[in-house]
């Protein structure tokens, strides 16, 4: 639970940090569906 506090307190703190990061993971998922669907991972 002491983990969960502490996401709390960084989320307060640093809002860009976590919009970023979620941002980035959304980008990723979609150029990874992307290449499975092209096959460009072989």
């Amino acid at each position: 639970m002491d983990d969960l506090k502490e996401l709390g307190k960084l989320m307060k703190e640093h809002p860009v940090i976590i919009v970023v990061t979620l941002a980035a993971m959304v980008v990723g998922a979609i150029f990874g569906a992307v290449a499975l669907y092209q096959r460009w991972l072989g």
